[in-house]
């Protein structure tokens, strides 16, 4: 299945039920073994399904894989989106660290391939992760990016900046600009409508340290209706902010209804091990109040309890594993690159054909091979110099992947090239050829071959007849030249 095939598709399986659009994707992705787009994207939507289940840890075992291997993958901005999907299933999952790392690498990436559109996006997603560790100048200082680099982006982009940056402002009690960015965000980039829940929360913090009661008691019933739909860290962030609100006006029913919400989530999501944190941390806070000396020791024995699990699950060496993998498969897609052309190696073409032949969907395929070989270069290397030569070389390749963006190029030889396009029909590919050679100029061509096969498991066996077409071809170039 090609890319154009796969969106095809993709909007057909949205018809489906959750259960077969799962079905679809797991059984795409069992039988895709090369890194195409098409994975890319099944990845990214067989992922998104769990995430929107709440099932967060299932999202990140999909999308790990594409994430860690990356640099093996042709660009596309969908990669970005499974960056982005990872870290805000691990956000949800309350392992922050975890999650700036995937956004840096986003934001990384993005930067590389100038997509400035997701500049905001990315400066926005680190700052969450800043606030969620309670480091507001941090956050600040990324949200002061994203604001910068806003006007790339929608404009609905603005609500989640200058909303999170009335709340890190807030938290630094810098209420008068706070309020400025509240306001800003609602008037004029529609908060309250993209988004409403955080618009709440925000509120009614704001409103309270601002000393306004009607407003925050109007905004503090609506978090309170909506507890029991929080996902982790935003039940966390809810339950501290208004525990914290309720502790320094003595409410007393207020600071007794968090509690007991934290412990009917605990009960319902044993493994919130952070969440179970926060809970004793306010358990503690509570009892030291009251002066309850057994509520006290009770409250230390299950901070003890969480901090040791969540010591025994430590992310930090998660996500120095994670580099290392990166860094590796790095310095391997570098190997299987020609640093040149940016084509593929001979050495990957190899791979890539064993793949194919092993893969018994791809092995059935038609495919269409062509042979290429650049016309002049031994001229203009003794005349003019190598530089001159690879200035060639680089043209001719641009001219390729100008017209075979989906298919697999390579740099067989010194100036050979080979292109393997799997094309729905012959036409298809000799179009694509025929659209090639219309950019051939005096001083930048190619002499080609191509044949065209039904399965490519015979890619091996066919390449020497596109080879023997290709020198058929320059020997009619250079006769007619000369």
């Amino acid at each position: 299945m090609n890319y154009n095939d796969f969106l095809t598709r993709q909007q057909q399986i949205k018809k489906l039920s959750i259960a077969e659009q799962k079905n679809f994707y797991e059984q795409l992705l069992k039988k895709k073994y090369d890194k195409t787009k098409v994975r890319i994207l099944a990845s990214f939507y067989y992922g998104q399904l769990f995430y929107q289940e709440g099932n967060f840890r299932k999202t990140i075992e999909i999308i790990e894989p594409i994430i860690v291997d990356y640099q093996s993958y042709p660009y596309t901005p969908k990669l970005l989106s499974c960056f982005n999907l990872i870290g805000v299933a691990t956000h949800c999952e309350t392992e922050y660290n975890v999650s700036r790392f995937f956004y840096e690498t986003a934001l990384k990436i993005a930067m590389e391939n100038d997509e400035k559109y997701y500049y905001a996006f990315e400066y926005n997603n680190i700052a969450l992760t800043y606030i969620e560790e309670q480091n507001y100048e941090e956050a600040l200082k990324s949200l002061a990016l994203a604001e910068d680099v806003l006007k790339d982006c929608d404009e609905e982009m603005g609500a989640y900046i200058y909303i999170n940056k009335s709340i890190s402002l807030q938290k630094l009690n810098r209420l008068t600009e706070a309020l400025k960015a509240f306001e800003l965000g609602v008037s004029q980039y529609h908060a309250d409508t993209i988004v409403p829940d955080d618009v709440t929360r925000c509120a009614a913090t704001l409103y309270y340290k601002l000393e306004q009661p009607e407003k925050y008691e109007t905004y503090k019933k609506q978090i309170l209706s909506k507890m029991d739909e929080m996902y982790a860290a935003e039940f966390m962030d809810a339950c501290r902010e208004l525990f914290e609100c309720g502790r320094d006006s003595c409410d007393d029913n207020l600071m007794n209804h968090i509690l007991r919400s934290m412990n009917q989530y605990m009960e319902k999501y044993p493994d919130e091990i952070k969440v179970g944190l926060e809970f004793a941390e306010l358990l503690y806070v509570y009892a030291v109040g009251k002066m309850d000396k057994d509520a006290i020791l009770e409250a230390l024995e299950a901070k003890n309890y969480y901090k040791d699990r969540i010591i025994e699950y430590s992310k930090e060496k998660y996500i120095k594993s994670l580099q290392q993998y990166i860094e590796i498969n790095s310095q391997i897609s570098e190997l299987e690159r020609d640093a040149l052309t940016g084509f593929k190696t001979r050495k990957a073409y190899y791979k890539d054909v064993a793949i194919i032949e092993c893969d018994e969907e791809m092995c059935n395929q038609p495919v269409g091979i062509a042979f290429a070989d650049v016309n002049g270069l031994k001229k203009i290397n003794d005349n003019l110099g190598h530089e001159a030569g690879d200035e060639l070389l680089a043209a001719i390749a641009k001219k390729i992947i100008t017209i075979f963006q989906e298919a697999g190029c390579y740099r067989f030889g010194g100036d050979e090239f080979i292109i393997l396009s799997f094309d729905k029909s012959e036409t298809d590919f000799q179009n694509k050829l025929q659209k090639l050679s219309k950019l051939w100029t005096a001083e930048c061509s190619a002499s080609i071959g191509s044949v065209w096969l039904e399965h490519a498991k015979d890619i091996e066996k066919n390449l020497p007849v596109a080879d023997e077409k290709m020198y058929v071809n320059k020997n009619h170039y250079y006769k007619n030249r000369f």
